[in-house]
């Protein structure tokens, strides 16, 4: 999953020098729908070159139109959709419904907003091979809390029902083959970049695993059900690069154009190992390491005790040691007093829970999920009346808000607003209030 195929001024160009696949206007006529005033084709492909096993596509194919098309390539209510211009000629494919392709479709312009770039030059990392891992990314210089590292579109989005309602896992991977051979020439040898591993060629519902990013393209004008909904796995290349860690020191999310962006969470030191979690973090030692052992035990990596190699799964001592019991048991109180900070009417919430809460967080190094931390202390220390305090972690929860959501992020409007005016805020001296003082 490295980029070490891919020489930094090819990825750096990626979406730049890309050409468009051009619809071949004289053959429209043959079609008996052509293409759209729109770029929008219905063209039924008699016969598709789609490569299901270990072997690379000998001839990867091109859609015949620029814009939105419609392969014809389906598995029951499931289908290949392609764009090769969205992001500047990146391209997107996706294995969706139909309904979900419209959206698709009207979003385009949002779409299209989406940057892939490094966001600094030259970037202050490196591929080395981390122990039991693989290759890795690794710091060349100490890199600051809050650096913005890269943003990158999406090149696949899959629909998550596909892996529930087409059981046979030939048909879902004719499927991924194929909206993998439509994407352009040089996005697709940077997604074929996370295939590589020591037990040979990684199949895509494998890496789709492996990095679990999720979108949700949002409810129709008719009402959804649990079955019927819209959420899909999102496949950036660049985020393949970073291996796992349960305590990572990058944070990521999504901006408005579906673009994920990455952020330095915690402060890194040169030669230290830059990570993404790809699972819950509060999730107890157990259920996180058997995740990483199914989904990325192939990634590249020797088999570790416990299945997952980061330092809070497999600690000095291993898993059944001393530091990784004092692991459990931070977490366990974390989520205790969590959910007593998120209940308005608790009457255990003091000072000295709120002032735990934080240290927890601090030793358990939550560095990227800092910013719900910092929310709840401001608001729990506005309830009791210290406003000072509540101010100085409504300042803070809007700096981790940023780095784990973007500064236009609900959470950090929230916060800015109750940092300007502490005392006007609702949750000023809110349980003292209750209590009648």
């Amino acid at each position: 999953m490295a980029w070490s195929s891919l020489s930094l001024t090819r990825v750096l160009l990626l979406g730049l020098l890309t050409r468009f696949a051009v619809a071949d206007t004289d053959n429209k006529a043959d079609s008996p729908q052509g293409g759209s005033a729109d770029g929008l084709a219905y063209e039924e492909i008699q016969k598709v070159d789609i490569y299901t096993d270990n072997s690379t596509a000998s001839a990867p194919q091109s859609p015949p139109v620029e814009g939105w098309w419609e392969s014809k390539i389906c598995s029951g209510d499931f289908c290949v959709y392609t764009n090769r211009r969205i992001a500047q000629g990146r391209g997107l494919v996706a294995v969706t419904k139909f309904e979900e392709f419209q959206k698709l479709e009207r979003i385009e312009d949002h779409l299209n907003r989406g940057e892939n770039k490094y966001l600094e030059d030259p970037v202050p990392f490196t591929t080395t091979e981390v122990l039991h891992k693989g290759p890795g990314l690794t710091a060349t210089k100490a890199i600051r809390r809050g650096k913005s590292l890269l943003v990158a579109s999406p090149v696949l989005i899959v629909h998550k029902s596909l892996f529930d309602q087409v059981p046979k896992k030939a048909e879902r991977t004719r499927l991924l083959e194929a909206a993998i051979s439509f994407l352009p020439d040089d996005t697709r040898t940077l997604f074929n970049t996370q295939r590589t591993t020591t037990g040979g060629r990684t199949s895509v519902e494998a890496i789709l695993q492996a990095h679990p990013f999720e979108i949700d393209l949002g409810y129709a004008t008719h009402k959804q059900t649990a079955e019927d909904h819209s959420r899909h796995y999102a496949n950036y290349p660049e985020a393949a690069a970073f291996q796992h860690d349960c305590r990572p020191n990058v944070a990521t999310h999504l901006d408005h154009a579906f673009a994920l962006r990455a952020t330095v969470a915690r402060r890194v030191q040169p030669g230290e190992e830059l990570t993404l979690t790809y699972v819950d973090p509060f999730l107890p030692r157990d259920e996180r390491a058997d995740w990483v052992k199914r989904h990325r035990g192939g990634a590249g990596g020797e088999a570790v005790e416990g299945g997952c190699p980061c330092r809070a799964c497999s600690p000095p001592g291993g898993a059944k040691g001393e530091e990784a019991g004092v692991s459990e048991k931070r977490l366990k109180e974390i989520l205790e007093i969590r959910a007593e900070l998120r209940n308005h009417d608790s009457r255990k919430v003091d000072f000295k829970m709120i002032e735990r809460f934080l240290k927890l967080y601090e030793e358990e190094r939550l560095h990227v999920r800092l910013a719900d931390a910092y929310e709840l202390a401001a608001m729990n220390f506005n309830y009791l009346g210290d406003d000072k305090r509540a101010k100085k972690y409504a300042d803070l929860a809007v700096q981790a808000g940023i780095v784990e959501g973007g500064a236009q992020s609900n959470d950090v409007v929230a916060m800015r607003i109750m940092a300007k005016d502490v005392k006007g805020h609702y949750s000023y001296r809110y349980t003292l209030k209750r209590q009648g003082q």
